[in-house]
């Protein structure tokens, strides 16, 4: 990976927005990044590692701690980081406002997230969202965490002389996060709560057992085998005995049913007597249903025409009547008419009269006009008498802000005259008292004495009696600052004295105005009153437009009167013509109604007489009474059809009974209920017996099977827990090394980091020294697998690493920092981050060491990588040319600037 740009506002101490290029470095540049202590170096890297994954270097910070302090409310926290990585260009960015609510007022924080790739020349959004996703993108494309990130990017030498001389505990604590090997610590930790489980599981089926013995009433498992054979002797002759009383059972329930099957037909031979006497006592009833349902069949033939006959009279009865209003109608709609035909001639005089009533209104709207012109005359004198007094108002003011420009003028000319007076005895005062002081130079030199201070003169620090400065000093002193005020106030006082004299021009100007318009006014005066004059000629006695108005709304009244009753009395001649007309047609309509009426009532009652003499009804009969409806006919025929269908029933089931009983005697049913109970009552016995040793029986079955199962059961748990105890006991560190899984795991990555570490460490220490793990085994309880130690090729043999000196131990911490980068590139996925921050560190090295460091920075720049070094030392500034300097603007904020060296 590799940083193009960085863009960072109101992030850390950066204020303003702040864009670094790191282009401008050039290909695989060594630069500095330096700057006075906290003026923001570190957060540069902060800004990087905060766009990819929304926290700082180590996962330690986010967005509160990390917005500026001094950022206005309203200012947006942002950084914007472009990197370049296997080919490909990709852009992070993170951004935190605020804003109140609308109505509310309440702060919110708003945040957006998002992460993009260059294709074609162009952003192309692969994400935008939540925060969480846009960190998993970032983790996706790097192969490291954010914690990874930290440590292979910026290598703090503090943390690694810490990593070099840790104990195996220590150690194991570091790369427990950067490996993610806490799940080789969690698999030995399953295994031990695998362990306790399966003791727990072997006690529990331990305790299983006793409880299954103690309720069979037996101490061992043969006991219990003995019992359960017994128990099925037991249950087998119980059974035989069950089914002994089961078949006598049986036999005295069937002699039960056939007693009480025969003294069912004896009972029901008495009910179907009893059933044939209650039919008899209803025959009379039933012999007249029959007779009114014959009645009504007669009935039902006659009553059609009879109750056409009704209504063919009351017809004839209704058209009659319509047929007498009719013709009282039609007379009545004839005199109407008559009467509306005598009303017109006084229509047509109504109408004569409207054309007089128009010419007149003609007249009057002539006079309306002249009067409506003669208003507005008046109208617009009154306007203009009202500018009249505006214009005289605007005079007078003009009048007197002319007098005071006049008076401001006079004024300003005479103070610049004074004034340039005054600036023109500046050389000779100023002259005056520079001779002065020179005169008094010890009174001068006492004025700018302060307490404490030593005089420049004699050395005392205590100023008891100072030099006084003479009265002509002071005077000139005085004219010199008056004159000096006066040259100073020159410039502005011809300012206001132009302005004085443009505000006299105006007033001049505003005046000359107001006295034409006033000129103008009068004039138009005296032409608006001669109009006036001339339509008060023409108007006569009709000079008042209300009076005007008033008779051209009577005359209009008038007209509208009239002509609303001429319609009136033409739209009523009308309607009556057509209302008579209409009660002619209808009286027409109502005569041949009647006459079909009466036709029909005849038909109707001959059709009547026909039928009654078929029927042999007389005609004064109530049909109406006689007849029934479909329903009730139905009804009646069903009922009397269950009458003799069961008078028919009965006679049968008595025959039948008669037959089947013919010869025997009713049963004693009681006396076969009592054999019957007696046997029911013992083979319940015997099935209680046989219920109770079942399940006695099959409890210690089940017991049996139970105790056998857990028997079997408990074998393999206890082979099961012995393997893992023992195998969670070697992995938890009770070994012989003293060395726990996860650590085991950890001592294997530190051989590879120290692979790699190893080959700048001979680099920086001219082949002599290299770094190993400490292999043997160690004492006491303390954990051992990840100790270091030095292999000295000089002295032929290993040392402990504390012996280094200074320097070397700063080369061996830098080497493992090479070292760790490389490893925990390779462990995630191969991804090659070709830039790497070295964060101080460089303070403590002599002239030597600082050579050989630079040296293997040189190497690393030749690899393809950028080196960015993050120190204040002022060596690195002369050996390192390309710097990126940290500095401070005036509002307090950081900044940044390229330079070369």
């Amino acid at each position: 990976m590799k940083p193009v740009t960085l863009t960072m506002q109101a992030f850390g101490s950066y204020l303003k927005r702040t864009e670094l290029d790191f282009r401008l470095l050039g290909d695989n540049p060594i630069f500095l990044i330096t700057g006075a202590t906290g003026g923001g170096k570190t957060t540069i890297l902060d800004a990087m590692c905060f766009a990819l994954y929304c926290k700082a270097t180590g996962g330690r910070r986010s967005w509160d701690s990390m917005r500026c302090a001094a950022a206005p409310q309203g200012a947006e926290t942002m950084v914007d980081f472009v990197f370049q990585l296997s080919g490909e260009t990709y852009r992070f960015t993170r951004a935190q406002s605020q804003y109140k609510a609308r109505g509310t007022g309440v702060l919110k924080t708003k945040e957006t997230h998002a992460c993009y790739r260059m294709e074609n020349g162009e952003w192309s959004l692969l994400l935008a969202g939540a925060e969480s996703r846009v960190r998993e993108k970032a983790e996706e494309i790097l192969g490291l965490t954010c914690e990874q990130f930290s440590q292979v990017i910026v290598l703090p030498q503090g943390d690694f002389l810490k990593l070099l001389l840790s104990s195996s505990r220590e150690k194991a604590q570091m790369f427990q996060t950067l490996f993610a090997t806490g799940r080789w610590e969690q698999a030995v930790h399953n295994l031990k709560e695998m362990a306790a489980r399966l003791g727990k599981e072997a006690g529990e089926l331990e305790a299983a057992k006793r409880s299954i013995l103690e309720r069979e009433g037996v101490e061992t498992l043969p006991l219990l085998e003995e019992r359960e054979a017994v128990l099925r002797e037991e249950l087998a002759k119980a059974k035989a005995a069950q089914l002994a009383a089961s078949v006598a059972l049986q036999k005295q329930n069937g002699a039960l049913r056939a007693a009480e099957a025969l003294a069912e037909q004896f009972t029901a031979l008495e009910r179907q007597r009893i059933q044939a006497y209650a039919l008899e006592q209803q025959r009379e009833d039933q012999e007249k249903k029959r007779q009114k349902l014959a009645l009504a069949r007669r009935a039902a033939g006659v009553y059609p025409y009879f109750t056409a006959y009704r209504s063919a009279q009351k017809d004839l009865l209704t058209k009659r009547q319509a047929y007498t209003d009719a013709k009282q109608q039609l007379a009545k709609a004839e005199a109407e008419q008559n009467a509306a035909q005598k009303q017109l001639p006084l229509a047509e005089r109504y109408r004569v009269g409207l054309s007089e009533l128009a010419k007149e209104e003609e007249r009057l709207q002539g006079f309306r006009e002249n009067a409506c012109k003669r208003q507005e005359l008046r109208e617009k004198q009154k306007e203009l008498a009202q500018r009249f007094v505006l214009l005289e108002k605007q005079r007078k003011e003009a009048q007197e802000r002319l007098k005071t420009a006049d008076r401001q003028v006079a004024d300003g000319n005479a103070y610049i005259e004074n004034a340039l007076q005054q600036s023109a005895l500046l050389p000779k005062l100023l002259e005056d008292v520079q001779g002065l002081i020179k005169e008094d130079a010890a009174a001068s030199l006492a004025t700018q004495l302060q307490q404490g201070i030593p005089c420049p003169v004699c050395g005392s620090v205590q100023h008891p009696r100072p030099a006084q400065r003479s009265t002509r000093l002071q005077e000139a002193q005085n004219a010199l600052q008056q004159a000096q005020k006066a040259a100073s106030l020159l410039e502005s006082a011809q300012k206001r004295l132009q302005e004085r004299r443009a505000q006299r021009e105006q007033a001049q100007g505003d005046l000359s105005r107001c006295n034409e318009k006033i000129a103008f006014l009068r004039s138009e005066q005296q032409t608006q009153a001669s109009l006036e004059q001339e339509l008060s000629d023409k108007l006569g006695e009709w000079r008042e437009l209300s009076a005007i108005e008033r008779r051209v709304t009577e005359v209009r009244n008038l007209a509208k009167k009239n002509a609303d009753l001429a319609r009136q009395i033409e739209e009523h001649a009308n309607i009556s013509k057509r209302a008579a007309a209409a009660a002619e047609a209808v009286l027409e309509s109502a005569e041949r109604a009647y006459r079909e009426a009466k036709e029909a009532e005849a038909v109707a009652a001959k059709q009547l007489q026909q039928a009654l003499a078929d029927s042999g009804l007389g005609r004064d009969d109530d049909y109406a009474a006689m007849m029934l409806s479909p329903e009730q006919l139905e009804a009646l025929e069903r009922a009397l059809q269950a009458y003799d269908a069961a008078v028919e029933s009965v006679r049968q089931q008595v025959k039948r009974l008669n037959q089947e009983l013919e010869g025997k005697d009713r049963p004693d049913v009681d006396a076969e209920r009592t054999k019957q109970s007696q046997a029911q009552e013992a083979a319940e016995q015997a099935a209680q017996a046989v219920g109770k040793l079942e399940q006695t029986a099959l409890a210690a079955k089940d017991s049996l099977e139970r105790l056998q199962k857990l028997e079997e059961k408990g074998k393999k748990l206890e082979e099961k827990y012995g393997r893992t105890s023992r195998l969670s006991a070697l992995l938890s560190g009770k070994n012989l090394r003293k060395v726990p899984l996860h650590q085991f795991v950890l001592g294997v990555m530190l051989d590879d980091i120290l692979s790699s570490a190893n080959q700048f460490f001979a680099t920086l220490s001219s082949g002599r020294y290299s770094l190993s793990r400490v292999t043997a085994i160690t004492s006491g309880n303390a954990l051992g697998g990840l100790d270091l130690e030095v292999f000295d090729a000089y002295m032929g043999g290993a040392r402990a690493v504390e012996t280094l000196s200074g320097g070397e131990l700063f080369l061996a911490s830098l080497s493992l920092a090479f070292g760790l980068s490389d490893v925990v590139q390779s462990y995630s996925g191969g991804v090659h981050l070709d830039s790497l921050f070295i964060d101080e560190g460089f303070g403590s090295l002599d002239q030597e060491t600082l050579d050989t460091a630079m040296k293997a920075l040189g190497q690393l720049q030749q690899m393809g990588r950028t080196v960015g070094i993050i120190s204040h030392v002022s060596e690195l500034k002369s050996r390192i040319a390309s710097q990126i300097v940290v500095g401070k603007d005036r509002e307090g904020g950081s900044t940044v600037v390229f330079r070369s060296v």
